[in-house]
């Protein structure tokens, strides 16, 4: 027992001194993040919506700087390149309410102008039949970033 609680203090002891220990969660982590940036600095890109959901799930959580950055330029020419497949977009969002909000928040000011105005226009008058909610969403996310877009350049 004695020992038991000797092992326990001296590891707290060593958490005071050297901060947490990292988990192994975090070093996997870690090593995703970097596989996410060498794609992004490599340019390899989604093609379609589902490889999109895929690199969400893996890279997710590296959500930030140049990784988040090209996760928008993902978002951008997916709604640009593949309008028509809406579908599976709305499917995968559906099932996963996390997804929807990851591309939702990836229709940002760091795309251009005439992005964020086709994807509008895409939106209003392009949506798919039974993708109005998704469209909605879509169009108004896209006006709050154009929006702001306009704003900073002013």
């Amino acid at each position: 027992m004695r020992f038991i609680l000797k092992v326990l203090l001296a590891a707290v002891a060593v958490s005071v001194v050297c901060g947490p220990l990292p988990t192994l969660a975090s070093a996997t982590l870690q090593q995703d993040c970097g596989k996410a940036e060498n794609q992004v600095i490599e340019g390899a890109s989604p093609k379609n919506w589902r490889s999109l959901y895929s690199l969400f799930k893996r890279f997710g959580g590296c959500d930030d700087g140049a990784i988040g950055e090209g996760f928008s330029e993902d978002v951008a020419q997916l709604l640009l390149k593949q309008w028509t497949h809406l579908d599976t977009f709305n499917r995968l969002a559906t099932a996963d309410k996390a997804f929807e909000q990851f591309v939702l928040r990836h229709i940002d000011a760091t795309l251009s102008e005439d992005e964020l105005k086709v994807i509008v226009e895409n939106s209003a008058f392009r949506c798919p039949a039974g993708e109005k909610r998704l469209c909605g969403l879509v169009s108004a996310r896209a006006s709050e970033s154009l929006d702001e877009l306009r704003k900073a350049l002013k």
